[in-house]
């Protein structure tokens, strides 16, 4: 073996070594967008969903306060004992989010971040 085929073979080393970190740069980037966008998909729809439970709980809340009120003969008085359940249910939630809120929450990024694919198997 000369010295030139030993430098030809270090320089074919060496591009074939550039061009596979290249491609792994560029797969890992596409991999990061990709997750990156599957959470903002997430998060995005998830408000949208909650602003609208959130207008529906508001209506319904409001139709059965003026209900109680006319059963009550006081309409301020069924709306205050909604607002009041409402309230404790706010206070029970507060208390219990670490239990309630974090596992789910966990569960559905470590859904999105380690999904296996069916074409990566």
């Amino acid at each position: 073996m000369d010295y030139r085929s030993i430098a030809e073979s270090f320089a074919e080393l060496k591009e074939s070594i550039q061009k596979y970190i290249e491609a792994k740069v560029s797969y890992y980037s596409l991999t990061a967008f990709e997750k990156t966008v599957k959470v903002l998909t997430y998060v995005y729809s998830s408000g949208i969903i909650i602003a609208v439970l959130t207008i529906a709980l508001i209506l319904l809340a409001l139709s059965a306060g003026i209900y109680l009120g006319r059963a009550l003969e006081s309409i301020e008085l069924g709306i205050m004992i909604i607002g009041a359940a409402f309230l404790l249910m706010g206070l029970i939630l507060y208390l219990l989010r670490g239990k309630i809120f974090s596992p789910c929450i966990i569960r559905a990024l470590l859904r999105i971040f380690f999904e296996e694919k069916d074409d990566q198997k």
